[in-house]
């Protein structure tokens, strides 16, 4: 074989070895896919606001139900792990540097997320806080019978907000109910009752089931953020 050949065959094989190369795309691992697809969105939770009046919004929890149930809904959504959630301590720090409170719309909740790092933010309200009791009874020969039912109702309303694009991405929608019935009867004027309403107790009750349900609903929304 002459030397010119030898050559010729030499320069053949390496153009075919950068031929392959370019031809063949680059493989992603399938690990690489899985972390892209498990990687949790970034959420902060902003202070609910109230849609409703009534004497149980400045008691609850110490701080009024608006602010107490999105601190609960916090804490929910950091035990169910589908979110990080940012510290409370971060988005207050956030709040006082541009010396924002109260409500926000959906463009003021997405600059302040920008801020924060955030995939999206969520808003809210709380449209209904109420308890309503409903009495009835009777009497005969002197002898008397009544009964009460007490019901507490909590609705949260939400909005999922993207920092990106300043759109609303998702909304949804919570109803945490909880009753209690107590019976009275009495003999000529003595009564007797067999049971107390605990009015405190049965919202506590509504509240953890309407947060438990917003977690679900917020979980099922993730799935489709991409």
């Amino acid at each position: 074989m002459s030397r010119f050949t030898s050559i010729s065959l030499a320069a053949l094989m390496l153009a075919g070895v950068s031929v392959s190369a370019i031809a063949t795309p680059a493989i992603t691992e399938p690990g690489t896919l899985q972390a892209q697809a498990n990687q949790k969105k970034r959420l902060v939770v902003m202070d609910f606001d109230y849609g409703t009046t009534n004497s149980y919004y400045s008691s609850y929890r110490g701080v009024g139900a608006a602010k107490g149930i999105s601190e609960l809904l916090i804490n929910e959504l950091v035990n169910n792990g589908t979110y990080t959630v940012v510290d409370r301590s971060k988005l207050e720090q956030v709040l006082k540097q541009q010396n924002r409170s109260g409500s926000m719309d959906a463009g003021t909740a997405a600059e302040i997320g920008k801020q924060l790092g955030v995939d999206a933010v969520l808003i809210g309200t709380i449209t209904k806080f109420n308890i309503e009791k409903q009495s009835g009874g009777g009497s005969f020969m002197g002898i008397g019978g009544g009964s009460q039912k007490t019901k507490a109702t909590v609705q949260i309303d939400v909005r999922l907000i993207g920092t990106a694009s300043g759109d609303i991405l998702a909304t949804a929608k919570a109803v945490g109910e909880a009753d209690q019935s107590d019976s009275s009867i009495s003999i000529r004027g003595i009564g007797g009752n067999s049971g107390g309403s605990n009015e405190d107790t049965l919202l506590s009750a509504a509240v953890d089931k309407a947060v438990a349900q917003m977690v679900t609903k917020l979980a099922e929304v993730s799935k489709k953020l991409g």
